[in-house]
Parts: structure tokens; sequence; C-alpha cells
């Protein structure tokens, strides 16, 4: 896919988000594992745009920021040398990238590098990952023994990798690999014959299901283009559209399932992977966290107009469904 152009996107806020976007959702359709890996190597190549930067040559690349208690990478001094020591979970692609984009924690904020995983002081583990879903992806666990990098291996400076506005644009590419992939669950279930009333009714809420998240990832589409630098809009936009498609999956996992039955689960190896694939991609939304600070920021920040008092009231009572 690197080779033949395939993963060549347009960054996203240049007029051609609508069909980034879409490509996106059809890596997904295709297969989950892939649009995983893809996702990720487009996601770089438009963080080093937003830098300044290019990629190095025919290199595919991960992005590994994913930071939790027991898993955080550090920037330490020693003299002249910058060196990073510490532990990445999530590392998709660790046995395949060429380059991949490292978070790391200095002084409370994150620099973010650009590094080779076979440098000298990286290791990685295979053995945690235990789930079949994502196997083929090389999600393993990479650590940092006073790994060295120089100061050209550093993308932006200060706590840019977190505080610009593509971060939240970005934010959006794993949830239109999200739609992809249940989109393919709808297309395996709408293949299989509708035998009675309520399988048709189940099938009839996929296709809806599948229609609102295209919907959903058209309009932010339309947005980012439109006002590509709104930082406040930005965030709320990736927030509000990942919180609908990851609930509008969870939908389509159990009108799958209900619609189907075993059968396909228990004896169809790729719809098996998809739907494991599936549960576990969607845990990316951070679910009541993210749904919180969609009203953590302002109405004027966000670009959204509350109801005042009166009107919140008077809807509460009235018993429309406006």
């Amino acid at each position: 896919m690197l080779a033949s152009g395939q993963l060549d996107l347009p960054p996203p806020g240049a007029g051609g988000t609508l069909g980034r976007l879409t490509a996106l959702h059809e890596f997904g359709r295709r297969d989950l594992s892939i649009a995983r890996l893809a996702e990720a190597h487009c996601d770089a190549a438009a963080i080093l745009a937003e830098a300044g930067r290019a990629p190095h040559p025919a290199s595919l690349y991960g992005v590994w920021a994913s930071d939790g208690p027991s898993s955080q990478l550090l920037v330490k001094r020693a003299g002249r040398k910058v060196l990073l020591t510490g532990r990445k979970l999530y590392c998709s692609g660790a046995c395949i990238t060429d380059r991949a984009l490292v978070t790391a924690h200095e002084g409370g904020g994150v620099q973010l590098f650009d590094i080779s995983p076979k440098a000298p002081g990286i290791s990685m583990r295979s053995s945690g990952w235990v789930t079949p879903a994502f196997a083929a992806t090389c999600t393993w666990q990479v650590e940092f023994d006073e790994v060295e990098v120089e100061a050209c291996d550093r993308v932006g400076a200060g706590n840019w990798y977190l505080e610009r506005v593509g971060f939240w644009h970005g934010a959006l590419g794993p949830a239109a690999c999200w739609a992809g992939g249940a989109a393919g669950l709808i297309a395996a279930a709408l293949a299989l014959p509708a035998r009675d009333p309520h399988t048709r009714a189940q099938f009839g809420a996929l296709e809806a299901a599948r229609w609102s998240m295209q919907a959903a990832l058209n309009q932010a589409s339309l947005e980012i283009d439109s006002q590509p630098d709104a930082l406040g809009p930005a965030r709320q936009r990736a927030y509000v559209v990942r919180h609908l498609i990851e609930r509008t999956c969870t939908e389509v996992l159990d009108r799958f399932g209900r619609a189907t039955g075993p059968q396909l689960l228990a004896f169809d190896a790729g719809i098996a992977r998809r739907y494991a694939e599936l549960t576990l991609y969607i845990r990316q939304c951070h679910a009541e966290r993210d749904l919180e600070k969609i009203l953590s920021h302002s109405a004027a920040d966000s670009g959204i107009r509350p109801l005042s008092r009166h009107g919140a009231e008077g809807s509460r009572h009235a018993g429309s469904p406006r």
C-alpha cells in the first residue's frame, strides 16, 4: 500500500478531508488490522507536514503516543545528550515499521520524536498481547533504555504535539476506521437472507446506523475544511464525532449478533476477527471522560450556542420532541 501510493492521503483541513476520511473508512471496511496500521502511517505523515517536515523516504510510520500509569517515556539529559527511557504499550506495527513518532515527557510537557525502532537501546516484547484481536499488527511493548536522540529527531517545540489543531483533526482518523469496520459487519449481515420480520428489522437498523456514521464523517469533513485553524471547534468536534461513532459501532455489534445469531461468530474466522477487533478498537474512545469534556469548554470556544434557562425549562416540561 505504501509503495503503490494508497497511503498518500490529503492532509486534514486542506480541502480534501472528505477524501481522507473516506479512504480511512474504506481501509476499515476491508480489514481492521490493515486500517489500524495504515491510519497510523497517514496520521504520522499529516503530523510531519504540519511541522513543516517530510517523512523519511519509503518509510512506513507508526505513532506510539499512548501513555498510562505503568507506561510512560521520559526525556533525560546527560550533558549535551538527550536520552529516552521508559516503556510504551500499544506500539502497533512494532515489527514492521521503519520509523515511529514517539511521545516523551519532560518538565510537564509532551515532546515528539521521529525515531527508528531499530535504534540502539530499543527492545520489544510481544508476549503481553494476549487477545487474538489485532494479533497480526505486532502491537507490542517497546522498552527504551537511554535511547539517544538528536536535535533533528525532535518534531515541533515544547508541547506542540498536543497543542496543535491537527491533533483534533487527526482524532477523527481512528473514528473513520471504526465506522468502516462496522460497515464491513453490516455488509456481511445484509448479504444473508432476512428470514423473518425480526431479522429484517435488525437489518434496517443496521443500514440506518451505517448511514448515520457516514453522515457524521461527511459533516465533520465539511466543517474541518471550512475552519481548518479553529482550535475550539476542532476539539469539540472530535469529542462529539468520536462519541457518536463509538456508540453507533456498539449498537452495530449488538444488532449484528441479534440478527445473525452465533453461527458467523463461531465458524467464520474473518467475521469473528472483525467483530473482536472492532470491539477492542472502539475502546480508544475514552467514554464518559470524553463526554464530560464536551461540556467543559465554553460555548463561545466550541461554537455551540446553549439553550437559555427559560428555553431549557420549557422544552423539559412541554413534552415536545424539539
